[in-house]
């Protein structure tokens, strides 16, 4: 159904529903597609599997598994940025409640450009976590941003509070 990905997998729960068509023309009426849903541990509730959401979940359960705190992790945080609203796929805080890394992730087919990269690094500019990661759940990028200045270096491994 979706990709093994590089990312350890995780038992996932997941669930077919049926979804009825919103458009219908004289061939299809009461057509319906069937789609699948993956439970989100951390939201606690049923998410429609697309393929970016399979990689933000596998995210999540490596995140859990080295240590990091589901209390301290928020899923699809809203924050603004030029008067624009934007999402960040995760955003983990550290234990006094200030932001401590934020994910961006992307479905396992999409490459992790400097586009990506940028994406990421804006949602930071409002943030202001010291730590950004990238992933497209076949490869990850981890990166430190510079005290003084707008500017990141790529970090080995993931960062611990």
């Amino acid at each position: 159904m979706f990709p093994k990905l590089n990312i350890p997998s995780f038992e996932a729960k997941i669930k077919q529903v049926e979804s009825t068509t919103d458009k219908f023309t004289d061939t299809d009426k009461n057509k319906s597609s069937k789609k699948y849903q993956i439970f989100d541990i951390i939201r606690k509730k049923w998410i429609l599997l697309t393929p970016e959401e399979w990689v933000r979940q596998h995210v999540i359960h490596f995140l859990l598994s080295q240590k990091y705190s589901k209390n301290l992790m928020q899923i699809e945080s809203e924050h603004h940025f030029q008067e624009r609203k934007k999402r960040t796929d995760i955003l983990i805080f550290d234990r006094n409640g200030n932001p401590f890394l934020v994910v961006e992730c992307k479905a396992a087919y999409i490459s992790l450009s400097s586009d990506v990269f940028s994406q990421v690094a804006v949602y930071n500019y409002c943030i202001d976590a010291p730590f950004v990661m990238i992933t497209n759940g076949m490869q990850l990028g981890v990166f430190e941003k510079e005290l003084n200045n707008n500017s990141y270096k790529m970090i080995k491994d993931l960062p611990v509070f």
